[in-house]
C-alpha cells in the first residue's frame, strides 16, 4: 500500500491511500521549550453491516513524545513504551542511526535511515524490505512524499507508521544538531 503525504514533513501530514482516502494523520505542534509530541490518528471505519462509508472518522492511535536527553516515549494501545528498551541501535559507534525493534508479530525489524529515504527491513538473512519512505521530489519527477508498505508489512501497518514517526524525530533532531554545529563552526572561523 502506498501512503501519500499531504505535506513534505512526515511529522505534520495526512497520509492517504492511492484513491485519496485518509488513512492516518500526524500532528506535531512546535512547542517552545517543550518536548515535541507527535499525535497519530488512524481511520476508524464507520461502516454498517460490512459496508464502509466515505465519511470514515479518524481516531487516536498513538503518541510519540520526543526527548533528546532521556528515553523518548511511545504511547499506544494503553501502554507507555520507553524507546531505550524497545529499540536498539544497529551499526557502529556513537553515530549509529539505524534502529531494530520487535513487532507484535514476534519478528525483528530494522529501520535504516538514509539521507532522502528511510526503509524498514526484516532483520534476518533475507533483509526483505517491508516499508520505504521517499521524501518529496518536485524537481526531477514531481513526486510527493510517500510511505510505501509492502504486502509483507500490511499486518503491522500501525506499528510501522508509529515507529517511522519516531525515526523521523531522530532524523530531525540530528539535522538540528548538524545545522547548529555548522553555524557554530562558521561563526568561529568568521
Amino acid at each position: 500500500m502506498q501512503l501519500i503525504l499531504s505535506e513534505s514533513s512526515p511529522l505534520n501530514a495526512t497520509y492517504t491511500n492511492e484513491t485519496g482516502q485518509a488513512i492516518y494523520k500526524v500532528n506535531t505542534p512546535d512547542k517552545l521549550f517543550k518536548s515535541p509530541v507527535a499525535t497519530i490518528s488512524h481511520i476508524v471505519p464507520s461502516g454498517v453491516q460490512g459496508k464502509t462509508s466515505l465519511r470514515d472518522q479518524l481516531g487516536h492511535l498513538a503518541q510519540v513524545e520526543w526527548h533528546s536527553l532521556n528515553s523518548s516515549k511511545i504511547r499506544m494501545g494503553g501502554e507507555e513504551i520507553e524507546t531505550e528498551g524497545f529499540f536498539r541501535k544497529a551499526g557502529w559507534g556513537l553515530t549509529a542511526r539505524d534502529r531494530v525493534f520487535t513487532a507484535p508479530d514476534g519478528k525483528e525489524y530494522k529501520w535504516k535511515i538514509g539521507t532522502s529515504s528511510t526503509s524498514l527491513v526484516v532483520n534476518d538473512s533475507t533483509g526483505t524490505r517491508v516499508a520505504k519512505y521517499r521524501s518529496k521530489n518536485y524537481i526531477i519527477n514531481r513526486r510527493p512524499a510517500s510511505l510505501e508498505i509492502s504486502p509483507a508489512g500490511e499486518h503491522i501497518m500501525d506499528m510501522i507508521l508509529v515507529t517511522f514517526i519516531y525515526m523521523e524525530m531522530i532524523r530531525k533532531n540530528e539535522e538540528k544538531k548538524s545545522s547548529a554545529a555548522g553555524a557554530a563552526a562558521g561563526a568561529a572561523t568568521g
